[in-house]
């Protein structure tokens, strides 16, 4: 009976080892990628953190709505350099893998953000939707937008179509969010 026990816990140990980790987004980033994003960083360190409720319900605060449950168990991309002056490693901000759910099917993207939270820079990793939502001039309004900036549709020049534009904007506003919880929660 305790043989059997043994094994029966060795195979659940075994099961569990071999599921996928619940952790945001499907697939890793892979170091081309991280670059592109912030190719003055020396290294990327990948943190996981499962949101408090209290961090996911200050993000559906800032938002207006709610996030989605996929949201709640971040993997975040650390970028770090060295400082200049004192030659210290630290962190340069992070990327985020986020999701938006177009018309036509899903995009994901690749965002990378300052510390402050501002948009450094928007990548689409995969697109089911309207391929005029990977062209730069419309990736480049992301740039520099800030919490407090406006988000409001007005102050973009939408591509293809408008539903689709509008929701890869407040993909790329959820993931600023999600970030900021994350670097202070």
């Amino acid at each position: 009976m305790r043989t059997r026990m043994i094994r029966l816990c060795v195979f659940g140990i075994c099961a569990l080892c071999m599921m996928a980790f619940p952790w945001a987004h499907e697939g890793e980033l892979s170091m081309d990628i991280l670059k592109k994003l912030f190719p003055e960083a020396e290294n990327f360190v990948s943190r996981q953190k499962a949101l408090s409720s209290q961090a996911v319900a200050k993000v559906e605060q800032s938002l207006q709505g709610k996030i989605q449950e996929v949201d709640k168990n971040l993997t975040v991309y650390v970028a770090v350099a060295k400082d200049p002056q004192t030659k210290k490693t630290r962190s340069i901000g992070a990327v985020l893998m986020v999701d938006a759910k177009g018309a036509r099917g899903p995009i994901d993207l690749a965002v990378a953000y300052k510390l402050d939270g501002s948009v450094k820079k928007v990548l689409v990793m995969k697109n089911q939707d309207d391929k005029s939502l990977e062209s730069v001039a419309f990736l480049k309004q992301l740039e520099g937008r800030r919490p407090t900036d406006s988000w409001d549709q007005k102050s973009f020049s939408l591509v293809g179509n408008p539903v689709s534009a509008r929701e890869l904007i407040q993909a790329v506003r959820r993931g600023m969010y999600l970030f900021l919880v994350f670097m202070n929660p």
